[in-house]
């Protein structure tokens, strides 16, 4: 039976979406199967078909939701702006994977073993890799968002979202990280010894790790904030009451970086105007994009930024992140060898000893990026989910309605801090191209003076005109 649910869960959920579609608005089913897919469907097990990469959860909820759209408003795919911005960081990390294959056609042994070298036919299985894992979901969240009030319903299906995650969270925390087990027959992650933080379990319910949960934990406690800067109720409460309770919740989840990045933003959403805000996501979004080039030019005080972790936090906070920056450091040695566009595939990227035996262990998503696709593919991807953030500072003047600017603000938020939390951890699912996507296709519609509430839209007959926004629950 090991097994067997995980593979029935994920393929219930093609009828899954077709329901959400049919009883939904279709940019809400969309939100729905993506997210909903995220966090509720099994990790690592996957169905494997020939000339396509294998098809897990996250490949699963995005074509649903791709595919769901499309069927049901395809006059979505009119995206504002199409081919600025994030989409034109899109077409030169696709042109990029290209060169990439075409400059490593070298096999390299490494004692007992040898790592092939790339062939032309990879351009066609990276194209499709591309596609399913990065086009796909960066083209959702285009398509489903493209006004403040499409904003408004993704906020309302992620606190929904999070009020039932929390309970699995909470459940988790009194009798251990084994829901994955329990209902799917296997751990999602062999080491355990991970799930223990501070003197208890760190939930992990049906994502990879611990740190993806309180990652998500965070943007709906983000959420939460937002909505109480908008006096809104929630089940007949203040969004304030739902802004400490899922706070509390993503303290409990034990994940130092998230716990420290989420008070500081959720401090600035509360008490900041949305321009300081945003300024905190153009912040936020440079110190990911100049953090490579510290690192390499070897002006980031690696071990002074290791001691203070050790000294103000924990002893094995600092001994982890000083081990991050050791491994950092190898890879950067292999990387400098082919800066400009990298190793490739088959572990290429990967440094090995005389014996053939790995020598690395690969955390932050950035080193993996460059190391696999070098400088190119790593600030096209950075480009595709951090223009956006820049995109809003700019389009933020035009936006009159206080309400529709927070709406802006927390969604570019929620964007940099998943692009920040890729600087020392992996990417975990594809909530950030999603995010990112959406953030696109917002700024998009708002530059060409659409997509705000309707009392300060301009009257036309545009697709991306809303209509009255109803009253929150």
């Amino acid at each position: 039976m090991s097994g067997f649910l995980a593979y029935l869960a994920l393929t219930a959920w093609v009828p899954f979406s077709v329901v959400a579609f049919a009883v939904m608005k279709p940019s809400q089913a969309a939100m729905l199967v993506m997210l909903g897919g995220m966090i509720f469907l099994p990790e690592v097990v996957s169905f494997d078909a020939p000339l396509i990469p294998p098809y897990g959860k996250h490949e699963i909820a995005s074509t649903c939701a791709l595919f769901g759209m499309l069927l049901r408003c395809p006059e979505r795919l009119r995206l504002p702006r199409l081919g600025r911005g994030g989409d034109l960081f899109l077409a030169m990390a696709s042109l990029s994977a290209v060169v990439t294959v075409m400059l490593n056609p070298d096999p390299i042994g490494y004692g007992p073993i040898l790592v092939p070298g790339m062939h032309v036919r990879d351009i066609l299985a990276f194209g499709i890799r591309a596609f399913i894992g990065v086009i796909q979901p960066y083209l959702v969240g285009r398509m489903c968002l493209q006004s403040t009030r499409d904003v408004r319903d993704l906020v309302r299906v992620v606190l929904g979202l999070g009020m039932v995650y929390s309970l699995l969270i909470m459940f988790e925390l009194r009798f251990s990280p084994n829901l994955h087990r329990w209902i799917y027959g296997y751990h999602a992650r062999e080491d355990f010894s991970q799930t223990v933080r501070w003197g208890g379990y760190r939930p992990t319910v049906f994502m990879e790790h611990g740190l993806a949960v309180a990652l998500f934990a965070m943007v709906v406690a983000m959420y939460a904030a937002v909505q109480a800067r908008l006096r809104k109720r929630y089940w007949g409460l203040p969004s304030w009451v739902w802004t400490l309770y899922f706070t509390s919740v993503m303290i409990l989840c034990r994940s130092t970086g998230a716990i420290i990045l989420g008070v500081i933003v959720l401090a600035a959403i509360i008490w900041l105007s949305p321009r300081t805000q945003l300024r905190m996501a153009v912040l936020i979004a440079a110190i990911c994009f100049i953090y490579p080039a510290l690192r390499f030019s070897g002006v980031l005080p690696t071990d002074a930024i290791a001691d203070f972790t050790s000294s103000t936090i924990a002893p094995d906070r600092g001994a982890s992140l000083r081990f991050r920056f050791q491994n950092e450091e190898v890879l950067m040695e292999h990387v400098r060898k082919r800066l400009g566009f990298g190793w490739g595939g088959y572990g290429r990227n990967r440094p090995y000893d005389s014996d053939g035996q790995n020598m690395v262990i690969t955390d932050g998503y950035w080193i993996i990026l460059l190391s696999s696709g070098g400088v190119a593919m790593l600030y096209a991807m950075f480009g595709v989910m951090l223009v956006p953030v820049f995109s809003a500072a700019r389009v933020l003047r035009k936006v009159p309605d206080r309400g529709d600017q927070q709406l802006l603000v927390g969604l570019a938020l929620v964007t940099v801090c998943y692009v920040f939390d890729l600087i020392p951890n992996g990417m975990f699912n594809q909530a950030p191209l999603f995010y990112a996507g959406a953030l696109t296709s917002l700024c998009g519609a708002l530059r060409l003076g659409k997509g705000q509430s309707p009392a300060v839209s301009q009257p036309a007959t545009s697709v991306y005109l809303v209509t009255p926004v109803a009253p929150s629950r």
